[in-house]
């Protein structure tokens, strides 16, 4: 499993918002399909990204449970994170072009 820092992933989601404000600023006075479309993907992929972390955690209690000795507060973390990561990443590469 690829380990995430917290501090990685804030400074990437703050790049993220950073390049996404001035197009939501712009679809708010001029609305177009484009706009509205990012829009939409924007709180889709936090909603899958949510549902994606909370099935990653429980398997990893699953496996704690096969496992308990092995357990530990990072695996749920990093698990959590997982799916968040994957989509700011994505979200970087796509709006940096």
């Amino acid at each position: 499993m690829t380990q995430h820092s917290p501090f990685e992933m804030g400074l990437s989601s703050a790049e993220v918002i950073a390049r996404r404000l001035p197009g939501l600023w712009w679809g708010m006075f001029a609305p177009s399909a484009s706009s509205q479309a990012e829009l939409v993907k924007m709180v889709v992929e936090k909603q899958m990204a949510f549902v994606e972390g909370c099935v990653a955690v429980q398997t990893e209690m699953f496996k704690m449970m096969v496992s308990p000795m092995d357990g530990s507060h990072e695996r749920f973390m990093q698990a959590a994170l997982g799916p968040s990561v994957k989509r700011v990443k994505a979200n970087l590469k796509r709006l940096r072009r």
